[in-house]
């Protein structure tokens, strides 16, 4: 049942990730068709400010999920509602905070920031799209954080999917029948709110909560510990938009959010995949086992780097020819920037390839050993990014990025020799170096065979194209340098099948 249960959390999570792909894809597209790029900058812009109040979390997810797991294997209902009554405190806290931070970036916005649109008609749309995350503060996180610590992942999968379904149909019907982009986001928005009735409906049913338990002021002691790693992983996501909102224009805005639709997606699909994996290296690390913990970091380091030297190899091929084709009739931006395109995939991709040591640090909860290199590489991102946006605009967000991602990456392959007292850098790096040979040798190859790709059904051939071309080429390089990491991974799965 347990296995059951696992498998249907896996399935339900990646079936998520592939709608919130589509939806990544489908609704600003909407939106640059019927109401133009500008329009598409400020909705990513302003979006983008609004999850700032995400840092004023800290590190409490976490120190909620790892209070919640051992009362719920013992069943343990008063402890369950005690912790569930702090969180929903603390959630109902942020909540209101963020009305008061929406109000004021209402305000501030339209008039130090945007020069492109009418003072109320920035501040309405500020307020409309700060409707969904106060609904999620307010009444959804609470709940939501119960379920996934209770393995319960599927019941949130399947909720956001049909939500998901529901909010591209009205988006469509909102543009088409009457193109209002704060009528089309507040509709949006509304969406959201089945999401904490079909949760408080399950939970209700399924657990014997008491909402009147006191508040435990000993459960948020430690959520400071991950602070440092969030703030790095936020200012990942958030300083280009917000760099290029302050020192560029929303057309710019718009020209990278679309590209980063395909880094995005793909980085989602790679987060999914590696998660599945991080139990294995925890395991192999309580159970002190260093040739294990080894032999599954190779592996580790194996499936990471095929998956993002293959996805992105393609990406880096693909994606503006694919921009040009999904921005078509949109003539208000030049959107043809191929360098851009370059380099925004090479910083997803260090971002990405540091998976296996991070996760190692985490799983040795060396949260505290990690924090200035964290706020180092958020640091270096702000400062190179600030530097050359003025010079070269987007592609000196991107350059800024992939230097802080590629410091990120060098300190993590150090530091696991810190943790696994036998493992050497160069077994990463070796590793780098076959897969930066065969990325080179894929795109040499593509470019002799290139195809012209002005329609969708010649970017699906030239895609398909280098897919398998890039495929073969890593299929190789596997069976010469990835041999021992191949057998094993083959040899472990078929354990684990018996």
């Amino acid at each position: 049942m347990k296995n059951r249960i696992t498998l249907l959390n896996s399935i339900s999570a990646l079936l998520l990730q592939v709608f919130t792909i589509i939806s990544g894809f489908v609704i600003p597209k909407i939106i640059l068709l019927y109401f133009g790029s500008r329009v598409n900058g400020l909705v990513s812009s302003l979006t983008q400010f609004l999850s700032y109040i995400s840092l004023v979390e800290g590190g409490i997810t976490g120190v909620i999920y790892a209070s919640l797991y051992k009362p719920l294997i013992q069943k343990d209902e008063k402890k369950i509602s005690r912790i569930l009554v702090t969180t929903n405190k603390f959630y109902e806290t942020i909540g209101f905070i963020f009305i008061i931070y929406s109000i004021v970036l209402a305000i501030i916005y339209p008039i130090f920031i945007n020069k492109d649109f009418g003072f109320f008609y920035v501040f309405l749309l500020t307020i409309v799209l700060s409707l969904t995350l106060f609904i999620q503060y307010m009444f959804s996180l609470t709940l939501k954080t119960l379920l996934i610590a209770d393995k319960k992942l599927y019941v949130i999968s399947f909720t956001q999917i049909g939500i998901i379904i529901l909010n591209i149909t009205f988006t469509y019907l909102s543009a088409k029948i009457y193109p209002n982009i704060h009528i089309l986001k507040f509709i949006s928005g509304s969406m959201f709110l089945l999401q904490p009735i079909m949760y408080r409906r399950y939970v209700n049913k399924t657990y014997n909560i008491s909402w009147n338990e006191k508040y435990d002021n000993e459960l948020l002691k430690d959520r400071w510990n991950g602070f440092a790693i969030n703030v790095a992983a936020f200012i990942h996501t958030s300083t280009d938009i917000t760099i290029l909102t302050l020192f560029s224009n929303l057309k710019s805005v718009s020209i990278y959010y679309v590209y980063a639709l395909v880094t995005n997606g793909l980085g989602s699909l790679i987060n999914s995949i590696s998660s599945g994996i991080e139990p294995t290296i925890g395991q192999a690390y309580a159970r002190g086992d260093s040739k294990e913990l080894n032999q599954k970091m190779d592996m580790y380091e194996f499936i990471i780097f095929f998956l993002v030297g293959g996805l992105f190899t393609v990406a880096a091929l693909q994606i503006t020819p694919f921009v040009m084709l999904y921005t078509k009739n949109i003539t208000d931006a030049n959107y043809y920037r191929p360098l851009f395109g370059y380099m925004l995939v090479l910083s997803e991709a260090l971002y990405l390839l540091k998976y296996p040591h991070l996760s190692l640090a985490y799983t040795a909860n060396k949260f505290k050993e990690i924090t200035i290199p964290a706020y180092l590489e958020a640091i270096i991102n702000i400062i190179i990014s600030i530097i050359l946006v003025n010079k070269i605009g987007l592609l000196g967000v991107a350059i800024g990025t992939s230097c802080a991602m590629l410091y990120r990456m060098v300190f993590h392959v150090y530091y696991t020799k810190k943790i696994l007292k036998n493992r050497k850098q160069r077994i990463f790096y070796k590793k780098l170096l076959s897969i930066g040979i065969a990325t080179l040798i894929s795109i040499g190859i593509s470019s002799i065979t290139k195809i012209d790709e002005p329609t969708f059904i010649h970017f699906i051939i030239g895609a398909g194209k280098d897919s398998v071309i890039v495929l073969l080429v890593y299929l190789i390089t596997a069976i010469l340098c990835f041999r021992k990491e191949l057998n094993y991974m083959l040899s472990y799965l078929k354990i684990k099948h018996k």
